[in-house]
């Protein structure tokens, strides 16, 4: 709350003017409101001053005014040095944007929308989730693929957990098979792909050892996992054997201790092929975009800007010729992102 040398001044000028008191501690714990005195113990006066200086910090903006400035105010009154830190100190500081809430990630796209991805990534933080697997479906060209782009920016400062992304591109789904899947799965985890299990005769089995594997292995490692498998969709997905490893994988990392660290996101994929109960897979359908949504993250990369811009011009100028919702989710995804790198990087935009 007190940058440090206003703590550094204070502090001084605290215990000078407790030193000449007959009771330190009485002088001191005045500045304090009631129901915060009986915190400070006793001791010298620096001792004291700085105990009541930690009990104002901690109670922060608890009340009204803060504890700090009720403190000052009541201490150190009429100093021409400490008005301007009261000042200050009456306003809280803004608080920091959740970033399960964010429009703008910080791989510098756009993010909008999304609700019940969002809340079911959120709900991905609980020890046991009720719903461990999130499905997210749409037409083409619908964003699916920024659910992995968003899976980055919330975990981009959580260092216990780590994302693990295996996408693929159309025309590429007959080359995956279940062992190139699971051994890019490991690799991705930082282990050695050339342990894979050997083939056994029985598919069945063979696919369980390999869901088993890649589970051992997340185990192992001293970090949960977000596992998410893009583009296995219908016309991609080999159904003779790595369908079967995926639903294999979905239902392992549904129980056990792998419930309780990892979780699987699936991005264009029929969930129905999932055995699992219904309950525990959390699904999305993407849609168009309303032109609300994207007026807010207009105003949003507007109030980053160092230049002044009027946010109702600029969302006019991105939203031109796009219909209300949107449906060209991708022309509005690329004028977005071309305004959001002009008002970060205006050096790099301008060429």
């Amino acid at each position: 709350m007190l940058r440090s040398e206003e703590y550094d001044f204070v502090t001084c000028t605290l215990v000078e003017r407790a030193s000449l008191q007959v009771s330190p501690r009485q002088f001191l714990v005045a500045g304090l409101y009631p129901q915060l005195q009986a915190l400070v113990g006793e001791g010298n006066p620096r001792f004291l001053v700085e105990r009541v200086l930690a009990v104002s910090n901690d109670d922060g903006y608890r009340r009204s005014p803060p504890a700090m400035v009720h403190l000052l105010e009541t201490l150190l009154p009429g100093d021409p040095d400490v008005a301007g830190i009261v000042e200050r100190l009456r306003v809280p500081p803004p608080q920091p944007q959740d970033a399960f809430d964010a429009l703008v990630l910080v791989s510098k796209l756009p993010f909008l929308e999304r609700q019940a991805t969002r809340t079911a990534l959120r709900l991905f933080l609980h020890a046991i989730p009720t719903q461990p697997v999130v499905v997210v479906n749409g037409p083409q060209w619908t964003g699916k693929t920024y659910t992995g782009e968003f899976i980055d920016h919330v975990l981009s400062d959580r260092p216990g957990v780590r994302h693990c992304r295996i996408e693929i591109e159309k025309g590429q789904g007959g080359s995956i098979g279940p062992r190139e899947l699971a051994k890019d799965m490991v690799t991705q985890m930082g282990s050695d792909p050339n342990a894979v299990p050997a083939e056994n005769s029985n598919l069945d089995r063979w696919m369980q050892e390999l869901a088993n594997w890649v589970i051992s292995v997340a185990n192992a490692s001293n970090r949960d996992w977000w596992f998410m498998l893009d583009g296995f969709n219908a016309a991609e997905l080999r159904t003779s054997d790595t369908r079967l490893l995926i639903i294999k994988l979905a239902k392992s990392l549904t129980t056990g201790i792998a419930r309780e660290r990892h979780r699987l996101i699936l991005a264009d994929f029929d969930r129905s092929i999932l055995t699992l109960q219904p309950g525990l897979i959390a699904a999305e359908t993407i849609a168009a975009i309303r032109h609300t949504s994207v007026a807010r993250a207009v105003a949003e990369v507007v109030r980053r800007s160092p230049e002044p811009l009027e946010a109702a011009k600029v969302t006019a100028k991105v939203l031109e010729g796009l219909g209300d919702p949107v449906d060209n989710l991708p022309m509005l995804g690329q004028r977005l992102s071309d305004l959001i790198v002009s008002v970060e990087s205006p050096a790099l935009a301008g060429g």
